[in-house]
Order: structure tokens, then C-alpha cells, then sequence
């Protein structure tokens, strides 16, 4: 018997082991396939040797050169071509020389992924590589490595623990390892198919070294399986597939702070809104001290998911919200699921989102809306009044404004009138000037000549006109209708005056100097300002007061 051991390669005879090969870490021990019967081909760490048997003896040959990875996990594809499977670096190809003494070609596996704890193995003269993706089946057509649908069945990703695989040669069985149990592949019965049965056997109980799992057959079919506290005698005979039951034991109720209450799991249950913690117990009833129960439960109304499988036979929940929910528990034995026990309860709502409180809400709501309403119609009320008064107040300030340059325009045209009117009498007392000068400068030409008592006729006709009272007639209208009321409002303030003297006035109101108005009067200038004189002491003006700024200011 070979023995592989860190310090190197051990053959044991009897009682009695010899230390053939100190190459450390020997992991396997293999012997080539169709090739040399006295040559062996082990794996160590680092990488691929040979023994060779002398006589009786095996001894250390060579080292392989050319490939210098761990090599833990080989197999022959043929007498020199053989892979190696390295858990961190891949699959590797290698392709040896006729003699066994180095590595020809060695060749990256990139159809497959480096594992942990992965294996390759011969399997029905087939070539197989295990890991967590599946069991990958070499094809030598393609020479590549194919996934083999029904062998990947042995385990998934949720149970991969090791990718282990084991063939017993006596019983040409394949076994392999999860979490849950153990699966063993035999030749179909009817057909070529092969048959995948399982051995509920979990990780937990068996207590193996994850990647060194080890099982050899005793006899028929009794299996010894190697475990890390010493060995499990599996008789597949007798494992028998069972149906299990899982049941609800107890349903516990409590509000924060209070004291649990058992509920009965028959009826339906309706609790108020504090009474929202719940605790289930359930179990499996199963006695068999090698098979262990494993639990997934869910909440609807909650979380739909189911949980993880699990040991624990038992769940808490605490602080649930308000609504209606169904509590559904199922079990597994090994590889077979047990029924779904389930349990309804609802958790009224509180009371402020009660069907009342609901009701008060909307009518609470309804009447803020009236409120906000009538709220809102009055503002806009007052706006709109406020609107209609400084419309009107604008339209007014417009009125007002259209009347004033209404009155402004009749200002002006009366200003205009008024102008027209101070031309025309302007125009009109200047021709009368202009007339008495020309008929006073006849007069005065007549009597330088001594004219003859013939012309005295011609005299008193120009001294008739120079005294006309037509003109001073057509001068007052004229006067009167540029300036209303001055000699009706000097006249009451100096009663005293004469015609003449409101004659005066008028003249000086035109603000005509002395010389002007002489003609006028058909006086000397000097005589002009003698009436001046006398209007002033009429008027009882102040020595210092103008008699013109007087007469211009009434």
C-alpha cells in the first residue's frame, strides 16, 4: 500500500512503512494507463514525478520537467497526455515526452474555471471535472470540456460544498458530496441513463474535511464513509424513502410589554393594532439521529420570498403593521419536502386610520375645503371690489382729467379770444391815435396859415370828429369785450368818478404812456398828466403807489 504524506511517498508492508521518495507533499499516486507497468506517476507539490520498480522496490526516477504547479488532482486522457487541476490556477493539459522525463506541451484548459476544492477524475473511460458550475465531461472530438446535464445534477450552487468526486470500482458507483446529503450514481436498470439517488446524510452530521471526503465499499452494498471523528457504515439497503409532516406547535401573541398568550392554530385570529408581535414553533417529527430537519418559512403580506433554509424551529416577528397575512412553514428531510402547514391572522388598523377616523378625515377635509373656499371668495371679493373702485377712481382721475384739458383748451381759446380781442383793440386805438394826430397836424397847418374864416368851417369839423363820442363808443365795446367788468368793478370801488375819469382808466389799463393818450382825449400831454393828478387824489392812492400798476392790478 502507498501512503502520501507531507514529508514525501511511504510504502507499507505488514506493520512496517519504507520511506521510498522525500519529494514533499504527496497527493496522488497514479499508474499510466496502457504505458510502462514498472513506472508510476505520483502528484506532489511541486508538480509531476515518477517511481519506478526495481526488482521488488520502488524507487524515486525523476522529476518531470517543464510543469512545476502542485498537482493534487491529475488523470490520463491517454498514456502521455494527462491533466492537472490546480484550485487556484486552473486546468492545465500536459502532453509528456515517450520517455517520462519532461513535459512536451503543457496547455491552459479554457473551457472550464478554476475551483476551490474542485476534482478530475476517469469515469467510464471518460475524463470528468467537477466544481461548482457542475461536472464538465471532456469530449475528445472537440477537446474541450462539456457540461454533462444529468452528472451536474449531483449538486447545485446553493448546496456545493465540495467537488469531490469518488468512484468505487467494485460497484462502478459515483459519489459526491453537498450539503445536504450524499449522492451516489449507478447504472440505469432499463436504459443507459444513469440514476442519481440521494443519502440524506447533511454536512453537518457526517463532520468531514471539506476536499478530503473518502468512501470505499465493505461488501454488496455497505460503504464505509471516512469522517474527521472516525466512520459511518451506510447500508443502502436499508434507507428507505420516507414522507414527513411539519406541524405548527405554538402560536404566541403579545403586545409590547405584556405577557405572551397562546393562540389556537385552528382559528382564525384578528388582534388589535399594539398586539402585533407573533411567535411560531413548528417541527418535523423524525428520530433518526443521522438525518437532521431544515425549515423555510414566508409571511404574505409581508415579504412574499421564502427564507432560507434553516435549522432553527422557530421564528419571531415583532412590530408587524397593520393588515392580513398568512404565515406558511414547510420542511425538508434530507431531499424530501415535507407539506405546508400555514396559519392566518389579520392586525386591525389603528384607530387613526380607522373606518371612522377615515370618515372624520374626509368631512374634516371637506369642511377646510369650504372653508378655504369661502375663504378664497371673499378675498377675491375684496379684490374685485378693490379692482372696481380704482377702476373707477382711474375713470374718475381720467373725467377729471379730460375736464381739465377740456378746460385747459377753453382757456386757451379764451386766452386766444382774448388776444384777438386786446389786437383788435390795440388796432382799434391806434387807428383813433393815429387819426387824431393826422387831424390835429391839419389843424395846427390851418392856423399857422391864418386861413381864412372859409376854413373855419373845415376847423370845427376836425375839432367835431377829435371830440367824436362815436369813437370812444365803438372804443368801450371793444374795451368791454376784452376786458369784462374793469369799469363796472372801478366804478363801484370809486364811485366818484366821472366818465371822463373811467375814460382814463381805460386808457391807462393798455397801459398807454401820457403821450398816447393825448390824442385820444384831444389834450396836451401836460394835460394828461394833470388828470393823473386828480385820478390819483380821487383814488386816494399813496404818494409812493403807481397809479398804471394800480389800474392793471384791479
Amino acid at each position: 500500500m502507498f501512503c502520501g504524506h507531507n514529508n514525501g511517498t511511504y510504502i507499507v508492508r505488514g506493520d512496517k512503512a519504507d520511506h521510498i521518495c522525500d519529494i514533499n507533499g504527496t497527493w496522488n499516486i497514479e499508474p499510466i494507463p496502457n504505458g510502462p507497468k514498472n513506472l508510476l506517476i505520483q502528484g506532489n507539490y511541486n508538480g509531476l514525478n515518477v517511481l519506478q520498480k526495481n526488482g521488488n522496490n520502488w524507487v524515486f526516477r525523476n522529476k518531470i520537467q517543464g510543469f512545476d504547479n502542485s498537482s493534487k488532482h491529475f488523470e490520463f486522457l491517454n498514456y502521455h497526455e494527462v491533466f492537472v487541476s490546480h484550485e487556484y490556477k486552473g486546468v492545465f493539459k500536459i502532453r509528456l515526452n515517450d520517455s517520462y522525463i519532461k513535459a512536451e506541451k503543457v496547455e491552459k484548459e479554457g473551457s472550464v474555471d478554476k475551483g476551490l476544492n474542485a476534482t478530475i477524475l476517469k469515469y467510464n473511460n471518460d475524463v470528468i471535472y467537477a466544481y461548482k458550475n457542475g461536472v464538465f465531461k471532456y469530449n475528445k472530438i472537440s477537446n474541450k470540456f462539456e457540461r454533462d446535464t444529468i452528472l451536474s445534477k449531483i449538486f447545485n450552487e446553493d448546496s456545493y460544498t465540495s467537488g469531490k468526486l469518488i468512484v468505487d470500482k467494485n460497484t462502478n458507483t459515483l459519489w459526491g458530496f453537498s450539503k445536504n446529503d450524499l449522492s451516489y450514481i449507478s447504472p440505469g436498470k432499463l436504459t443507459n441513463t444513469p440514476k442519481i439517488n440521494k443519502v440524506s446524510i447533511p454536512y453537518t452530521l457526517r463532520k468531514g474535511i471539506t476536499g478530503y471526503e473518502c468512501i470505499s465499499n465493505l461488501e454488496d452494498n455497505k460503504f464505509l464513509l471516512g469522517s474527521s471523528t472516525g466512520y459511518i457504515i451506510i447500508d443502502l439497503d436499508k434507507i428507505i424513502d420516507k414522507t414527513y409532516q411539519i406541524h405548527i406547535n405554538t402560536i404566541k401573541n403579545y403586545a409590547r410589554n405584556s405577557k405572551k398568550r397562546s393562540l389556537d392554530k385552528n382559528v382564525l385570529g384578528e388582534f388589535k393594532t399594539n398586539e402585533n408581535n407573533f411567535e411560531f414553533t413548528y417541527s418535523i417529527a423524525e428520530f433518526d439521529k443521522y438525518l437532521e430537519a431544515e425549515y423555510q418559512f414566508q409571511l404574505k403580506g409581508f415579504y412574499e420570498d421564502w427564507s432560507d433554509w434553516s435549522t432553527t424551529p422557530n421564528e419571531l416577528f415583532e412590530n408587524l403593521p397593520y393588515g392580513n397575512y398568512v404565515f406558511n412553514v414547510r420542511g425538508r428531510v434530507g431531499n424530501n419536502l415535507t407539506n405546508t402547514a400555514s396559519y392566518s391572522f389579520t392586525i386591525k388598523r389603528p384607530w387613526y386610520i380607522s373606518n371612522v377616523a377615515i370618515i372624520c378625515y374626509l368631512l374634516g377635509i371637506l369642511l377646510l375645503l369650504i372653508i378655504i373656499h369661502n375663504v378664497y371668495k371673499q378675498y377675491y371679493q375684496k379684490q374685485r371690489n378693490k379692482l372696481i373702485k380704482e377702476t373707477q377712481r382711474e375713470l374718475e382721475l381720467k373725467e377729471l382729467e379730460y375736464k381739465e384739458q377740456q378746460m385747459r383748451h377753453e382757456n386757451e381759446r379764451l386766452q386766444q379770444d382774448i388776444e384777438n380781442k386786446n389786437r383788435e383793440l390795440a388796432i382799434s386805438t391806434m387807428s383813433i391815435i393815429k387819426k387824431n394826430e393826422f387831424l390835429n397836424s391839419i389843424k395846427s397847418e390851418l392856423k399857422k396859415k391864418n386861413v381864412s374864416k372859409t376854413l373855419n368851417p373845415i376847423i370845427k369839423i376836425i375839432d367835431r370828429n377829435l371830440n367824436n363820442t362815436d369813437d370812444w363808443k365803438f372804443f368801450k365795446e371793444a374795451f368791454n369785450n376784452a376786458d369784462k367788468d374793469f369799469l363796472n368793478k372801478i366804478k363801484s370801488k370809486h364811485p366818484d368818478l366821472t366818465p371822463n375819469d373811467l375814460r382814463l382808466c381805460a386808457y391807462l389799463r393798455l397801459n398807454l404812456s401820457s403821450k398816447e393818450i393825448a390824442p385820444l382825449l384831444n389834450i396836451s400831454p401836460r394835460s394828461v398828466e394833470v388828470k393823473r393828478y386828480r385820478l390819483r387824489k380821487k383814488m386816494d392812492l399813496d404818494h409812493d403807489a403807481n397809479l398804471t400798476n394800480y389800474i392793471l392790478e384791479i
